[in-house]
């Protein structure tokens, strides 16, 4: 049990230091002209930057929130039972698996990211790019809502 949440907390760090990592890359490679940058300063590439950087704090602060739940729940045991038993439900994972949430935050992340690398080409692309990310993290929240009813 211990040895489980303790290669979470491992896991969720390696997850923080490549979102981490992602941003300052593609930061980075606009810096360098790596990858084209818009030609010109406006309302849409302000927005689209502040939406990079929003989703990626977001994630940031929901990752190391875990990390830290994760952390004082292995220093008590009778938190470490109840988190490991929270974790471990079998209603709770099946929940997750059919409204999609993980694979669904997964691919809005990877949509926020080619939405705004190709904002260079065109606006109309990414901006359906950005709408398809958040159709999908709407969708996996009202599927988890949903299941928790019926289940």
């Amino acid at each position: 049990m211990r040895e489980e949440l303790e290669k979470r907390v491992k896991n969720y760090r390696w997850l923080l230091i490549i979102v981490l990592l992602t941003l300052s890359w593609v930061r980075l490679f606009l810096i360098l002209d790596v990858i084209p940058s818009p030609k010109e300063e406006s309302f849409f590439t302000g927005a689209m930057d502040g939406l990079l950087i929003g989703f990626h704090i977001g994630l940031m602060i929901v990752l190391s929130t875990i990390i830290i739940k994760l952390k004082r729940a292995l220093k008590d045991e009778k938190k470490m039972k109840s988190y490991y038993i929270f974790l471990t439900d079998e209603r709770n994972i099946l929940i997750k698996t059919k409204s999609g949430v993980p694979l669904n935050i997964i691919n809005a992340y990877i949509f926020v990211v080619i939405g705004y690398l190709l904002q260079s080409i065109s606006m109309y692309i990414s901006i359906a790019c950005i709408i398809v990310a958040l159709y999908l993290l709407v969708q996996s929240i009202f599927l988890k809502i949903y299941y928790q009813k019926i289940m």
